[in-house]
């Protein structure tokens, strides 16, 4: 709704008037006429923090801006997937937007888990989680993730072995922010 020229709250405020006006003027029934009134709105300031967090409401992931944006730390991780093979054997640190876990019983019947992320340049990689380490750091849902591990190659595909891991917190709401106290939020 660019080709308006109006700002997306704008336009729900004239939605709202428009649909929301029940009341029938019946303008033979009036002892006097007066002229309606004219409301002008204040400035609606736009914020892209607040399009992004509709649009976690209303999509399940924001367009605006990407999960990385919404972060409240700058950093990336020291290294990107496609820069995962020169790495091999190394301990490395790395941030991933979750994708999906498989959860997997093993033959001693303890749990192991297989992560699938995308790193900030939209490039895919695979962590696996082993039982002697993975019930301490636990996925927690869609979400940025600092992952500390072992790059390792499994016939020439790389991989990521889980020593620590952890869910990066985002910025909040400017919506839910009322007087310096933020509000419990849905996606953090």
């Amino acid at each position: 709704m660019r080709f308006t020229g109006k700002s997306k709250k704008k336009l729900l405020w004239e939605v709202h008037n428009y649909l929301g006006s029940k009341t029938k003027k019946v303008a033979d029934r009036e002892l006097f006429h007066l002229p309606s009134k004219e409301y002008i709105l204040p400035n609606l300031d736009n914020n892209l923090i607040e399009d992004a967090y509709q649009e976690l409401e209303l999509l399940g992931f924001p367009v605006t801006l990407s999960m990385f944006d919404l972060l409240k730390t700058d950093y990336h991780g020291d290294i990107l997937a496609k820069n995962l093979e020169k790495h091999e054997g190394k301990v490395v640190k790395m941030l991933g937007n979750f994708v999906c876990d498989k959860t997997v019983h093993t033959i001693k019947s303890t749990k192991m888990w297989f992560g699938t992320f995308i790193d900030s340049e939209g490039d895919f990689f695979d962590t696996t989680h082993f039982p002697n380490g993975s019930p301490i750091y636990p996925f927690r849902g869609k979400g940025c993730y600092l992952i500390l591990g072992k790059v390792v190659l499994d016939f020439g595909v790389p991989s990521v072995e889980v020593i620590k891991f952890a869910k990066l917190p985002i910025m909040d709401n400017p919506v839910l922010v009322t007087d310096s106290k933020p509000l419990k939020q849905k996606y953090n």
